[in-house]
């Protein structure tokens, strides 16, 4: 279970996965960060913006056990691999909307695809970790939430003067595909 050489196999997995969740808490902030780009080419009122965040968060609470139970069916490796290329997916869809509703649904689907990471990180973790490596295992896995929210914000800006508020969401789709290869 250890892995050879010189940095074990499983440390490597704890990056992996610490990895994914940077990219999940970047992907969560594409929308509060680029709102007001968006709401240039799409009319989005402060109520509209709240149900926005609450469809993200009801299916994001709801996949917690959603994406357990999905892991347990999969395996760890696959159910990995199909909520990480879920979220992808509806994160870059988030750049074809047209409007308010497509936005909506983008950020719920969203919600279901991040809503299994945390339980696929504890399943990882659980698998490839002895009792007395988890706590420092998983403290590796949510440094990556603190990453992903400190590079969102300026690397989200940078994407929209360069390019388009619809770019964050593509990029930041890509990016959760790249991971998936690697």
């Amino acid at each position: 279970m250890s892995g050879g050489g010189r940095f074990p196999l499983r440390w490597r997995i704890a990056l992996l996965i610490a990895a994914a969740i940077a990219i999940s808490y970047f992907d969560r902030q594409t929308l509060p960060v680029a709102i007001a780009a968006i709401q240039r080419d799409i009319p989005v009122t402060n109520t509209q913006f709240s149900w926005l965040q609450s469809a993200f968060l009801i299916a994001y609470g709801l996949m917690y056990a959603g994406g357990g139970k999905l892991l347990d069916a999969l395996g760890t490796k696959r159910g990995t691999l199909v909520i990480m290329v879920w979220w992808s997916l509806a994160c870059a869809s988030h750049g074809l909307a047209a409007g308010f509703g497509m936005l909506a649904a983008s950020r719920f689907l969203l919600g279901m695809g991040e809503g299994g990471g945390f339980p696929a990180a504890t399943k990882g973790v659980a698998e490839w970790f002895p009792v007395g490596e988890r706590s420092t295992a998983m403290g590796i896995i949510n440094a990556g939430t603190a990453v992903g929210a400190v590079v969102a914000p300026p690397a989200i800006a940078l994407i929209i003067g360069a390019a388009s508020w619809r770019w964050v969401f593509f990029l930041s789709g890509a990016i959760g595909l790249a991971w998936c290869v690697w």
